[in-house]
């Protein structure tokens, strides 16, 4: 408990926030998971893998109003260490923050992909590229962000310094509302890394009792001419049967530069959750891979997830 105490005192006097803190509050969560995940590419690979994840978290309400919490999760990738982090300061009108986690606390990271699924995304797995997703680019130092949410419009803006490759910022930002009716939401946002590429992506998702729907479309504009630039169209529904079990259905069609044949990337999925164990199926098939006529790949993926 006092190693927490000291971080979050580190980050509220890194913050400069002039205040001192009324309440500390802890906690400490974490689950473990084993998971399949077979591709007819790869028969001779073992298609077993687990996981762990411990994240310790403690906020502090200060007495000017805003309230700092600290994030610090352990898990199985690299040597082990603390790597996703965060501080976030909520200031009463938007949060900022800085985090080293995938997807940041701003910009259009937090949009990528909109369109709903039971287990997985059905560009996930079959190989090692998804083609056509508009997201930003984290450096290893971590990234800026800030959020707000006004009128039913929410903001979020990203920027990674060092994000490109020759060490320039990476600065990204999406708007989204949810008030044109109820359940009903629509977004956009843009990506520039100032080097390599420009991305953009726009989402129309559509709540109503258990079943969701979206269809989003994103585009990636590379520098490069020697790199081909790519269009995606994804769309999908799930459906959630009880409280319990859910089941989806996508589709993802990826145009890549001048190449005759689309990307065509399908899958349907379910979980079914009993207290804190989470058991997953997901069956997804990727054609013309790459734009690559004729060649494609399936990949069957499973997993139980322990949380505590």
């Amino acid at each position: 408990m006092n190693k927490l105490t000291k971080i979050s005192m580190t980050a509220l006097s890194t913050a400069l926030i002039a205040g001192s803190v009324q309440a500390m509050d802890y906690s400490i969560s974490g689950g473990a998971s084993i998971a399949y995940t077979s591709v007819n590419t790869s028969s001779d690979s073992n298609p077993w893998s687990m996981g762990d994840s411990i994240t310790f978290s403690t906020s502090g309400d200060l007495d000017n109003g805003m309230t700092v919490s600290v994030s610090l999760e352990m898990d199985d990738h690299g040597s082990d260490a603390i790597d996703d982090k965060s501080i976030k300061i909520d200031t009463g009108n938007g949060v900022v923050g800085f985090a080293t986690s995938v997807g940041g606390i701003g910009g259009i990271g937090t949009i990528a992909n909109k369109v709903p699924n039971a287990m997985t995304p059905v560009f996930e797995a079959t190989d090692a590229t998804d083609y056509g997703q508009a997201d930003q680019k984290m450096s290893s130092a971590g990234q800026w962000g800030y959020k707000h949410t006004i009128g039913g419009i929410g903001i979020s803006i990203g920027y990674t310094p060092g994000g490109n490759t020759n060490g320039g910022a990476d600065t990204g930002w999406s708007v989204s509302y949810a008030d044109l009716m109820d359940g009903l939401e629509v977004g956009f946002g843009q990506q520039d890394d100032g080097t390599t590429s420009e991305s953009e992506t726009a989402y129309i998702k559509y709540v109503t009792g258990g079943i969701t729907v979206a269809y989003q479309k994103s585009k990636v504009d590379y520098e490069s001419t020697a790199t081909s630039d790519e269009e995606a169209v994804h769309y999908g529904v799930s459906l959630a049967v009880n409280d319990d079990l859910s089941v989806s259905v996508g589709r993802q069609d990826v145009e890549i530069g001048t190449n005759a044949s689309e990307e065509e990337n399908t899958g349907v999925g379910g979980s079914y959750t009993m207290g804190s164990v989470k058991v997953g199926l997901a069956f997804n098939k990727a054609a013309n891979v790459g734009g690559s006529a004729g060649v494609d790949y399936e990949a069957t993926i499973g997993s139980i997830t322990f949380s505590f």
